[in-house]
């Protein structure tokens, strides 16, 4: 290498310019940085198009072809998906139900102390309404 050269590059390198990099780090940068930035929208549809091909694939096999246990088969899975969607969905709303009753109570307890400050300081005369910090009934008042 020619003695000018070098000192070209180290003065290169003392002032921050970087060289360019090679054809290949340069290419496959970018492949990678296309995948990094747009891989989920292509595995969606990459899975789609393998779904639908597995479909048709399935509804080639079956063209034409009737029996009965088919049918009755047909009938169970219509049957079975209707009580476990009715069972999932029963079940997620019950969850969400005593999810929200329970940050309910907790946004409740919180604030009591802070909304009893606020009645003493806007009417010191008002009576309280003695209810639990869960915001409850006591037990006493039964």
């Amino acid at each position: 290498m020619p003695k000018g050269k070098e000192t070209a590059d180290k003065e290169q390198r003392n002032r921050g310019i970087k060289e360019p990099p090679s054809f290949a780090r340069w290419f496959f940068g970018h492949i990678f940085s296309v995948l990094r930035r747009h891989g989920s929208v292509v595995g969606f549809w990459v899975g789609m198009g393998y779904i639908a091909r597995q479909a048709s694939l399935a509804f080639i096999a079956y063209a034409g072809k009737q029996s009965n246990a088919s049918l009755a088969l047909s009938l169970m899975s219509n049957v079975n998906f209707v009580f476990t969607g009715s069972i999932a969905i029963s079940g997620l709303s019950v969850s969400l139900y005593l999810r929200e009753r329970s940050q309910h109570r907790n946004t409740r307890k919180r604030l009591a102390a802070r909304i009893t400050e606020l009645e003493i300081k806007i009417d010191p005369t008002r009576t309280s309404s003695r209810l639990t910090e869960e915001g409850l009934t006591r037990k006493e008042d039964k």
